[in-house]
């Protein structure tokens, strides 16, 4: 493997030039603190003679330069530097693009070398994003290193930046399996990390507070495909297991205790599930709550669509449920929505569930509007985020009720965004008809098949 590495600061130049400060506490901001740990991570190349790109000191490209520069310069890996906002927990925590298998291996080196050289240092595991531009967008292993919380991890961040950077700098090269020498560390101020907790967000899921029992606990884990335990009431190896697999699917603590976060996100998953039957027609009370009525709805829905009644939402069951479905002859042919692949709109979990093909003929409406009006020249539209799955509406902090998780809603962008691109695009959504949701901080439009007009910053 060739050793190029590209090393992104977190944030500065935005797309419509405006300064990005990134998250801020108590007078620190991320694009400052991120820079620091960067230029730790060049003092370690240029001591070992190593070529790279940058965009430090300056940082004065956006993230799509950074990314085409990267790209047109065949380099051999990307990283960007960030820092997670004031309530997020103390930790490093890696963002990979889901399948990724490099980059994957490049973000455990990154976690390895760091903890083996940053005493005190706490470790959240990694995360998986599709809809993070810079390792979506990136042809080579690409690594989003959110260093820590800036308020959890403040003192720990900014009396070590140099040794944070010479860390990361230590994990991409072996990694990439480059020989070299370590620079000795003076000026290093170890300080003792806080505990590994942030006080939760406003929107974090929340349960329903039902007092769930062991057999509700066993519908669930046979419902969504967790194993199928016996639902006879009693508590056991194996319904302790199937809980464990659950568990691990949702990315949180893995005990096999049933306890608020795991009943929170198990109600968001069904309450996912009896939303769809019921639009297709199989009652059940959306409620969250597993039981006998939900389980004998997903019996008749897989009747009816020639599948094995077991009443579990499985492999085979999933796409039928949430796939698209027969269109009505009166809705255009799908040579009518020329410029968009089959599967750009579906789940990037890779489960089959798809946008609902009203949704899809919206939106090539729009990205057409949207040439006519910018004088016929092509403005081609990305969807960052299509279908969700509640499995995976959950993995991206989606809101519990998300139309994503109905088919009736994506997020896009044009390449080169502006704030002023942002409102052309929710403009041209509204004309076809389209409800649009506007994110001026992260430059993307949400659009949707139910009025609304909002900003969010």
């Amino acid at each position: 493997m060739k050793f190029k590495p590209y090393i992104a600061i977190g944030h500065g130049i935005s797309t419509d030039g405006s300064w990005d400060t990134g998250c801020t506490w108590n007078g620190y901001t991320e694009a400052e603190l991120a820079k620091e740990v960067v230029s730790g991570i060049l003092e370690v190349f240029d001591h070992n003679g190593k070529s790279y790109l940058t965009d430090y000191p300056n940082n004065d490209r956006n993230m799509i330069r950074t990314v085409e520069e990267a790209n047109n310069a065949d380099c051999s890996m990307y990283t960007s530097i960030h820092l997670d906002w004031d309530q997020a927990p103390s930790g490093i925590f890696p963002l990979v693009y889901p399948g990724s298998s490099e980059g994957l291996k490049m973000a455990e080196a990154i976690r390895a070398s760091m903890k083996a050289r940053i005493a005190g240092l706490n470790d959240r595991g990694n995360d998986a994003r599709p809809d993070l531009y810079e390792v979506r967008a990136t042809n080579m292993p690409a690594v989003i290193m959110e260093i820590g919380s800036i308020k959890a991890d403040n003192d720990l961040i900014r009396n070590n930046t140099k040794l944070f950077g010479h860390a990361i700098a230590y994990g991409l090269m072996d990694y990439a399996g480059e020989s070299y020498t370590t620079i000795e560390e003076t000026g290093s101020t170890p300080v003792e990390a806080p505990p590994a907790v942030a006080p939760q967000p406003e929107n974090t899921i929340t349960s329903s507070g039902y007092n769930w029992s062991t057999e509700n606990v066993q519908y669930f884990l046979n419902i969504c495909n967790y194993g199928a335990p016996a639902i006879d009431g009693i508590w056991g190896p194996e319904t302790k297991s199937c809980l464990i697999n659950a568990q691990r699917n949702y990315n949180i603590t893995v005990d096999g205790l049933w306890g608020p976060v795991t009943q929170a996100h198990a109600e968001m998953q069904l309450r996912g599930y009896q939303t769809r039957l019921n639009e297709l027609g199989y009652k059940c009370e959306i409620d969250g709550i597993a039981g006998p009525e939900t389980l004998q709805a997903v019996k008749n829905f897989q009747s009816a669509n020639g599948l094995e009644a077991d009443g579990i939402v499985g492999e085979n069951t999933y796409p039928k449920l949430f796939g698209e479905q027969t269109i009505p002859e009166s809705q255009p042919p799908d040579d009518e929505i020329r410029n968009f692949e089959p599967d750009e709109f579906k789940c990037a979990c890779g489960c089959g569930g798809d946008v609902k093909h009203e949704l899809k003929v919206k939106v090539q409406k729009l990205r057409d509007l949207l040439t006519q009006r910018s004088g016929g020249v092509d403005r081609p539209l990305v969807i960052t985020s299509g279908f969700r799955c509640p499995t995976q509406n959950a993995r991206v902090g989606g809101v519990p009720d998300s139309l994503h998780m109905s088919g009736d809603a994506c997020d896009l962008y044009t390449p080169g965004m502006s704030r002023a691109m942002v409102d052309e695009i929710a403009y041209c959504a509204q004309q076809v008809g389209l409800g649009t949701l506007k994110y001026y901080s992260n430059l993307f439009v949400h659009v949707q098949l139910y009025p609304a007009d909002l900003v969010m910053n």
